[in-house]
């Protein structure tokens, strides 16, 4: 067995009996600097400090399953830790955890917040743009800090949303003897920022709460589907807001669901599945158009996309063969938004979804309708008709606009 036992900032004397005598018992242990120092020199165990890339220690520890190897990790190992990494490689029953209290746990106990109403997210790796995409009044957060300039990276990207006046509380070094937990506006946390009041700095082990209060100049977008049209930088080749609502309810997102959005224009289907809680691989041949892609995930709270400056046979070659899975990682739902006419694009689409995959394409042509309709009659699905009416002035008048009918396919493969 592979035995993680997580440890806090209380140290060894911190855990149970239990955690602590396998610890006593162990042959080989694995972890952090910080957490090895924290064992007590009567350990024989032979200590080994993780080296870099973090997966070369995933080798190291199966070599040595023969000795029972322990490995130590942060509070909760299965909450953002390691064990979730150890589980997935070598399968849970293989592993026995043992958690200490989480970081987000012992911040919740300190401060009062109930955790079932905050959005807990973490930046440890990530870009703190990832906040955009839980900005919203009277909200709740908790993020989980890459290291100590991450608070105030936080409070300057919360003041340029129109969340200035939001509640900071950073907790760091939770549940040891230099705990601190302090709390400012985000305004004010602007301060910490790179280059100011270095002699006050945050530690890197630190959490963030912020308690959400949106001023006057922020703009307040809705999860989705449908964010208005203007909240995306586009050179008019956009699905529209009422054809994207519909376009998304079609692809069923899931949390943790892949989607795969072909000729993805400004982005705007990828970075509204994405806000729903899955995954998106954007691909598109233009660069200039993968520059506002880029941009719009940024804005929008979506920074983790997956972006290929790439051509539609390059990727369906790269799902076919399975040849790089952590850029194309299989997908659930493809959307295909331009380049239907291209020969057997949606025959091929299909082919590399699995089994309850879903396949929605949106056409305003006559030559791709006949696409549609020729795979229809093939495939089975269903083809709809989406017109959108819209108020526009009529000389001294108002009258209805019509704009361009669109076609909708939606098909499950079974």
């Amino acid at each position: 067995m592979i035995t993680v036992v997580g440890i806090g900032e209380d140290g060894f004397s911190g855990l149970s009996p239990a955690a602590a005598r396998i610890i006593k018992q162990a042959g080989i242990i694995f972890g952090g600097k910080r957490h090895l120092s924290m064992l007590p020199n009567n350990i024989s165990a032979q200590q080994c400090p993780w080296i870099s890339p973090f997966n070369d220690n995933l080798a190291l520890i199966g070599n040595c399953r023969a000795q029972n190897p322990v490995v130590l990790a942060s509070g909760d190992p299965m909450y953002f830790g390691v064990g979730n990494t150890l589980v997935n490689h070598f399968g849970f029953e293989n592993i026995a955890i043992f958690p200490a209290p989480s970081s987000i746990n012992l911040a919740c106990a300190r401060t009062g917040w109930a955790l079932a109403e905050c959005d807990v997210i973490t930046l440890h790796g990530r870009r703190p743009e990832n906040l955009r995409a839980c900005l919203r009044p009277r909200g709740k957060i908790i993020a989980l800090s890459h290291d100590g300039t991450t608070p105030a990276l936080a409070a300057v990207m919360l003041y340029d949303a129109g969340y200035g006046d939001s509640n900071i509380t950073v907790c760091e070094r939770l549940g040891g003897d230099h705990e601190k937990i302090t709390t400012k506006t985000a305004r004010e946390w602007q301060n910490h920022a790179v280059g100011h009041e270095t002699d006050n700095l945050i530690d890197p082990l630190n959490v963030i709460l912020i308690d959400l209060v949106a001023d006057a100049t922020a703009t307040l977008l809705p999860l989705g589907p449908g964010l208005p049209n203007d909240a995306f930088i586009h050179d008019g080749m956009i699905t529209k807001s009422e054809i994207r609502a519909q376009t998304i309810s079609s692809l069923g997102p899931w949390k943790g669901a892949v989607l795969w959005d072909i000729g993805a224009g400004c982005g705007s289907i990828s970075i509204e599945w994405m806000r729903l809680g899955g995954q998106a691989v954007a691909i598109e041949r233009d660069g200039k158009r993968c520059d506002m892609i880029a941009k719009n995930a940024t804005r929008l709270g979506t920074p983790d996309m997956i972006l290929h400056h790439a051509s539609i046979d390059h990727a369906i070659n790269m799902a076919k063969t399975a040849a790089d899975p952590q850029h194309f990682p299989a997908p659930d739902a493809i959307f295909i938004g331009g380049g239907i006419t291209t020969p057997n694009l949606m025959e091929q689409c299909r082919d590399i979804l699995s089994t309850h995959g879903r396949l929605v394409a949106n056409t305003v042509t006559l030559e791709g309708e006949q696409k549609l309709f020729r795979f229809y009659n093939k495939f089975g699905g269903t083809l709809s008709r989406l017109t959108v009416s819209r108020l526009a002035a009529r000389g001294n008048f108002t009258g209805w606009h019509n704009l361009a009918p669109v076609t909708h396919y939606v098909g499950v493969k079974s």
